[in-house]
């Protein structure tokens, strides 16, 4: 019964932090470490272990402080009792932690720690009883009745079971929570590397439609250039995220590139606002769905193929829309590889969960991309 409860909670907890939303302590458990944790570090310094000690045992101390402010237990020896618990057990707990913390990473299975437990809460609140009752005696005091002793015994026991629950419950939550984070920034590495290929392929297909004209394949290949410097510094940057506002000017370079491939028969429209330039959004964000918008549409637009991009905030959410004239093409058909779509879907969904939405609407002459996210910050 315990583990079917603790496996449990564990999982609820779990699939808490595991949902997007705003911060809170979830972010916390899912969150790395903060670099020289401590106070105003954010909220990873309130779940280690020194806070939740004092502030766990702090609690504790308070309860014999309501008994004697309100004359609620009056007997000498039984305050002595009740003053030395939180002392005691704070003291206690801060010796036990070095030998927690080895048998945590001694025992993958930790579930073969819960039968020890009992026996150590028992020893540990055996002793520290017994250190109790020398202390009461040399003050004088009398020594609690069998009955009321037994009683203490066990509420000590179970409140040192409780911190050793506690202790290994978070430690695994943490390494659970680190493992999955760790996974999803290889995922989103992966993700993002694929993107760049795709980029310089299809600006090397550019450079090769107009590689008789020497001027030309100097300005794309300057474009091209300008654009990967601005895609290397993301990487060497070890970044997911950035303002908008960079990748809208990176990609004025791409759209350079493919206006000197159509010439005439290609019509831009960017229009960003000055609050969603600074929000922080997936790289490489406009550009699967910009790419689209070309492959397709020069395929089924009537010249000239016109794209529009617009990118606003709202209710503190980014939407934002690449749209372009001519007709829908299924994904997956003969025509489409899906890999754009694809990995911005997947990068999406690693980052946000289901609180980023990817939708196309189509007309007879047009197809609109739209995203909305949730701004998670600004520049």
């Amino acid at each position: 019964m315990i583990h079917q409860f603790y496996q449990k909670l564990r999982n609820v907890l779990l699939d808490w932090a595991a949902t997007p939303g705003p911060s809170s302590w979830r972010t916390a458990i899912k969150g790395p470490p903060s670099k020289g944790a401590g106070p105003g570090t954010g909220s990873t310094w309130f779940l280690s272990f020194w806070p939740l000690q004092i502030g766990g045992w702090g609690i504790n101390f308070l309860v014999p402080v309501l008994f004697l402010l309100t004359d609620s237990v009056t007997d000498p020896s039984h305050l002595c009792y009740a003053f030395t618990r939180p002392l005691n057990g704070f003291l206690i707990t801060l010796a036990l932690r070095p030998c927690c913390s080895w048998a945590f990473s001694r025992f993958s299975n930790r579930w073969l720690l819960v039968p020890v437990m009992l026996p150590v809460s028992l020893l540990l609140s055996y002793v520290e009883l017994m250190g109790v009752d020398r202390l009461v005696l040399a003050f004088g005091l009398p020594s609690l009745e069998s009955q009321s002793w037994v009683a203490i015994f066990y509420i000590r026991a179970a409140m040192f079971m409780i911190w050793m629950l506690l202790y290994f419950g978070i430690k695994s939550i943490k390494l659970h929570a680190a493992i999955e984070r760790e996974f999803q920034q290889s995922e989103l590495k992966l993700l993002r590397s694929q993107v760049n290929p795709h980029f310089l392929f299809n600006a090397l297909a550019t450079i090769m439609a107009v590689r008789k004209d020497e001027e030309m394949v100097y300005q794309v290949t300057q474009s091209l250039a300008d654009y990967l410097r601005f895609s290397l510094a993301q990487e060497s940057q070890d970044k997911f995220q950035h303002p908008l506002g960079q990748e809208v000017t990176a990609l004025e370079n791409y759209l350079l590139v493919e206006k000197m491939r159509f010439q005439e028969n290609l019509e831009t429209r960017v229009e960003v606002s000055a609050e969603a330039c600074a929000a922080h959004v997936p790289t490489a964000l406009i550009q699967p769905l910009l790419e689209n918008a070309i492959k397709y549409g020069q395929n089924t637009s009537p010249p000239p193929l016109c794209i529009a991009i617009e990118a606003r905030l709202s209710e503190g959410r980014l939407r934002l829309m690449v749209e372009n004239t001519g007709r829908w093409v299924e994904p997956h058909g003969p025509a489409s590889t899906g890999l754009g779509i694809a990995n911005l879907r997947k990068r999406l969904h690693l980052l946000y969960g289901d609180q980023a939405e990817l939708t196309f609407d189509r007309t007879a002459t047009a197809v609109r991309a739209q995203v909305s996210l949730p701004v998670s910050g600004t520049a």
